[in-house]
């Protein structure tokens, strides 16, 4: 919200105690939703890794890291010249952590309630097969750890 304010742009989300609600209308500053995520991860492509079905090629993952974190754009991007979707830092996503829908939806948002935020992407200190697109995980949205990061996005009318 801090930066959409000083930017000019409408506040994405209203903030009452422990409760945070989401103006999906908003041309503000967010979390981007799973769904959200997965298709910039994917890039309109259909890789195992964002970008490649070579995880080498696209993230920092505990193989190829040497146990650090490295500044963003040294791997390959995806299609949509996103980097580090696969590696590098895990990204909160806005959803509450919940089964799939079996139902076909247009831009799911997930459980409207939960204990669990999502993250996605892998990590400068895990396994290659976290890194892929697919891979997700979730957390008390309090928890910190310093392969935990997150990437915004905002709505473009």
């Amino acid at each position: 919200n801090k930066l959409s304010e000083q930017e000019g742009f409408t506040l994405a989300y209203s903030i009452n105690g422990q409760e945070v609600t989401c103006n999906w209308k908003a041309n503000g500053y967010r979390l981007p939703t799973e769904a959200e995520w997965e298709y910039s991860a994917r890039g309109g492509e259909y890789h195992r890794f964002s970008g490649s079905d070579n995880v080498d090629e696209v993230a920092w993952y505990k193989e190829n890291s040497g146990a650090v974190p490295h500044p963003v754009g040294q791997k390959k991007p995806n299609f949509f010249g996103l980097y580090d979707m696969s590696g590098n830092a895990h990204e909160w996503c806005w959803d509450w952590f919940g089964d799939y829908s079996s139902d076909s939806q247009t831009a799911p948002t997930g459980p409207r309630t939960g204990l669990y935020r999502v993250f996605h992407g892998g990590s400068w200190d895990n396994r290659a097969m976290n890194c892929g697109v697919s891979y997700r995980s979730y957390n008390d949205p309090t928890y910190r750890y310093s392969g935990l990061g997150f990437r915004i996005t905002r709505f473009v009318q």
